[in-house]
């Protein structure tokens, strides 16, 4: 082999190494950001109460004031990150707990609407409101929560 081939030889095998090794996630995590309705009593909030809050098992803030939860529609991965972080269950687990909670007449699930955009709206203009987002939004709502997704 000649001296030119032999220097060439780190250069092509790191190449190699780099395109057969996959590419690392993103450094920075993504956050879900937990939002209230800024007149809420409330200025930061446990993952416990909010999993209480969303699964109707707590109806009223500190003040009395109706709660009123914004969820995301089913098949979000939003949705499905939020409840398996927070609340540890899974899709099929929410759907068996409401499915019972609804046959026993003990509650309905929170309302579903279709994006953060929606969740931001909705909570900023109904008091007791709170809800998840993945960005986070303007001054018009109270962040009671920021957790990394993982």
């Amino acid at each position: 082999m000649n001296k030119e081939r032999l220097s060439a030889l780190p250069v092509i095998s790191l190449l190699a190494l780099l395109w057969a090794v996959p590419a690392l996630p993103a450094a920075a995590a993504t956050d879900l950001i937990v939002i209230a309705h800024k007149d809420v009593a409330l200025d930061k909030i446990s993952p416990e109460r909010v999993t209480q809050i969303f699964l109707r098992q707590q109806q009223n803030w500190p003040d009395g004031l109706a709660i009123q939860p914004i969820d995301l529609r089913e098949g979000s991965g939003l949705r499905r990150a939020f409840y398996d972080q927070v609340t540890g269950r899974s899709p099929g687990q929410l759907r068996a707990y409401w499915a019972r909670q609804s046959f026993t007449g003990m509650g309905l699930p929170p309302r579903q609407v279709d994006s953060d955009e929606e969740v931001v709206r909705l909570v900023q203009n109904t008091p007791g409101a709170i809800g998840y987002v993945m960005r986070k939004p303007s001054s018009s709502v109270k962040v009671l929560l920021v957790t990394a997704l993982e």
